[in-house]
């Protein structure tokens, strides 16, 4: 069945530039996005909720697609190198607002003021896991819940070095893999690349801690579109 989203003469997001290149959509879509970051880095408005995502994605690539900010309105699936070309099961595009609430809920009733700093970053990264793995954008998921999780920080007066993360950015998605398996989940990937975001690391160090993932090289990582499912 045909992906309504792509053009009808190449697999390439149909996008307000008329961009029919992936390389040349690549880098666009990247700079746009880059410079809306840092609008959003200087707001001082704290988008926490979990439907503030749409909020997010809009501002980031409003000026790439005409459906930035709108869910997907299809299921989508994507080969990961780190699982052996195994997707991961995102959620339905019908479920998607059904699952973010039921993600709400569950943080609307944690007790955040008696976590300390390691705590709340495990119930963040846990968070944000489940909220990626929702995947409720057709592209972009992965930098919009990077906002998300600064924001979120930023709430529990933590902050988020975004370079790092931008840095060892093969790192963070693969770790967001790893920790959206279900019952198989790993999260300690996720949970060490934000508390080292957060907190001063001998820098010698950076290069042997995320360079692999899960025994994994992420020199080999290379980015696999999203596909219809």
């Amino acid at each position: 069945m045909k992906d309504p989203y792509l053009y009808d003469d190449v697999d390439v997001l149909i996008n307000l530039q008329g961009i029919k290149d992936q390389s040349r959509l690549d880098d666009f879509e990247t700079t746009m996005a880059r410079l809306a970051m840092v609008d959003l880095s200087r707001s001082k408005v704290l988008m926490t909720d979990v439907t503030n995502i749409f909020a997010i994605h809009k501002k980031l690539f409003e000026r790439v697609y005409a459906w930035a900010g709108e869910k997907r309105t299809i299921d989508i699936c994507k080969n990961e190198m780190i699982l052996d070309g195994i997707s991961v099961e995102y959620s339905t595009y019908t479920e998607i607002d059904s699952d973010l609430l039921k993600i709400q809920n569950k943080m609307d009733r944690d007790d955040w003021d008696n976590l300390d700093k390691d705590e709340t970053i495990s119930k963040i990264a846990g968070y944000i896991s489940d909220v990626w793995k929702v995947h409720a954008f057709r592209e972009g998921n992965t930098r919009t819940i990077a906002v998300y999780l600064s924001m979120l920080l930023k709430s529990h007066r933590l902050k988020l070095d975004t370079d790092f993360i931008s840095k060892h950015s093969k790192y963070f998605r693969n770790a967001l893999v790893m920790a959206s398996l279900g019952v198989y989940r790993e999260n300690q990937y996720l949970e060490k690349i934000i508390r080292d975001s957060i907190i001063e690391i001998d820098s010698s160090k950076i290069l042997d801690d995320f360079n692999t993932i899960n025994g994994y090289d992420l020199s080999k990582y290379q980015y696999n579109y999203h596909y219809r499912k």
